[in-house]
């Protein structure tokens, strides 16, 4: 079922609109140079709406029933939108992810093609175009809901992963696309978290033990793979910098965004371990 549904929504072709108006005029005004992109446009604009159709069916018809307890007719509406935003965070997550893993332990498609610094630059394919896509459908969508549903923070989130994963499509270290999304491991698990304590607060050893499984994972995937996959692509491009293809905007853009992603990644793991050690420290009710 998953396999067919991410297929369907890379291969369904673009509206005519799309061959006879648009491209030509995003080609015409300069605003598209890379083929790449403009080939799987229209693939980006219905990942983009598959998103907001889950967020539509959390917010009008999963959620409202849930959210019954909630008296005040604000906080209710407030706390469905929510819902249905995290939801939307969760698919996401099993959607990338089950497409990340899969491509990075195929040995035709990814581990023989990209075997040394200068395939993981430059060379493209299939596969890592799928994950580019996915990503910025996502990440677009992301940027439009934050601005009605969030805060600016969580936009320029959205806006920093576009920009980085639209330069992956051109393409460039497309070989990077699935390995930085491994962080969404960590997601299912804050989105449980946040489901368990919006509606179900008092499962309380629940909540514990996906706590405790929520730090070994964002500890794991946000801070040592994370770390060691930016020392690996800045050496990569150390490698290939004066080689003709080398982009250096590009090139800082994405080194410069992964690096505060990182150093964010250990502030908020450090708070997480400061509200662990809290709640330890606390003492039980007699």
């Amino acid at each position: 079922m998953l396999d067919y549904i991410t297929n369907a929504l890379v291969t369904w072709p673009a509206p005519g609109f799309f061959e006879s108006k648009l491209l030509p005029f995003l080609h015409e005004k300069n605003i598209i140079r890379s083929e790449s992109i403009a080939e799987n446009l229209h693939s980006v604009v219905y990942v983009a709406f598959f998103y907001h159709a889950w967020f539509l069916f959390g917010k009008y018809v999963m959620f409202p029933p849930f959210a019954g307890h909630v008296t005040d007719k604000r906080k209710r509406r407030n706390l469905i939108n929510q819902s249905a935003v995290h939801l939307v965070s969760f698919v996401q997550a099993i959607v990338i992810l089950y497409l990340s893993i899969r491509l990075m332990l195929d040995e035709e498609n990814y581990i023989s093609v990209y075997q040394d610094s200068v395939s993981r630059v430059f060379t493209e394919t299939r596969g890592t175009q799928i994950i580019c896509i996915y990503a910025i459908g996502y990440f677009t969508w992301d940027i439009y809901i934050s601005t009605f549903y969030s805060t600016l923070p969580f936009v320029l989130h959205g806006v920093i992963s576009t920009v980085v994963y639209t330069i992956g499509l051109k393409p460039y270290i497309q070989y990077y696309a699935p390995v930085f999304l491994i962080f969404e491991l960590s997601n299912p698990g804050l989105n449980i978290r946040w489901f368990l304590m919006k509606y179900a607060p008092s499962y309380k050893k629940f909540l514990t033990i996906n706590n405790f499984f929520l730090m070994i994972t964002f500890f794991l995937c946000r801070i040592v793979w994370g770390w060691y996959q930016i020392i690996k692509l800045c050496w990569d491009y150390y490698q290939i910098y004066d080689m003709e293809g080398f982009k250096p905007f590009d090139t800082f853009i994405i080194v410069f965004g992964n690096f505060i992603l990182d150093i964010l990644n250990l502030v908020w793991f450090s708070k997480m371990v400061s509200v662990a050690i809290a709640v330890l420290r606390k003492p039980k009710k007699e």
